[in-house]
């Protein structure tokens, strides 16, 4: 039997010419991949309106955001959907762009100065040596859309002025989105948040206007 040296040279070349045509078509599908992942960040002044511009205070006392507790079913990546109270459809393409706790801290932290007129608010974790006169901190219990598209939060939330506790307060919002659109599925999570914040500074805006009058009511 006789073996052709070009025949095998040539059968040899176009091995490895469909071997590198293949490892592109899977090196150029992963790439693709990677392109098709839609990442999403929440903020909290959707539609915000009525909200005074003035000049803001650099007195008054200071206000701490946080800690923000999550549980971590909700503190991944993926953007979850509820298909069922029992049974949650985690999105591989569709994901936050960065933590969720630390997108909704910053989300507040954004909003709330403008809220309070005042630029004297950090975040936790603060420095020791900072002195915080009201802390709002909180338990994000329930924060995602059901089957029907349907955008819930719900959150206990609690304020502290001088080491007391003022408020405890269990506070829910819903808003219609989406459970297929992830642009619509985030703005509705984005005005839930926003109307939480709004909450957030117009109770502390009556405490620290009572405890001025030395009143120290606390809103219902």
């Amino acid at each position: 039997m006789k073996f052709s040296i070009d025949g095998l040279a040539l059968t040899r070349s176009r091995f490895i010419v469909l071997s590198v045509l293949v490892l592109a078509s899977l090196a150029n599908g992963c790439t693709n991949s990677a392109k098709s992942i839609q990442f999403y960040r929440l903020t909290a002044d959707v539609e915000l309106t009525n909200t005074p511009h003035v000049n803001k205070k650099d007195k008054g006392p200071v206000v701490g955001l946080g800690p923000i507790r999550i549980p971590d079913y909700l503190n991944r990546p993926q953007i979850i959907v509820a298909v069922t109270p029992h049974q949650y459809l985690l999105s591989e393409d569709h994901r936050w762009a960065e933590r969720l706790d630390q997108n909704i801290s910053l989300a507040l932290y954004q909003v709330l100065p403008s809220q309070l007129n005042t630029d004297r608010l950090v975040r936790y974790p603060w420095a020791q040596r900072e002195v915080v006169d009201y802390q709002v901190s909180m338990d994000i219990i329930e924060f995602n859309v059901d089957a029907t598209g349907q955008s819930r939060l719900v959150v206990q939330w609690f304020i502290k002025h001088k080491d007391n506790t003022i408020l405890d307060k269990r506070s829910e919002y819903q808003f219609p989105g989406s459970s297929t659109d992830y642009g619509l599925m985030v703005k509705a999570q984005s005005h839930c948040l926003t109307q939480f914040g709004l909450e957030i500074s117009q109770t502390l805006s009556q405490l620290i206007a009572a405890d001025e009058l030395g009143q120290g009511a606390v809103p219902k």
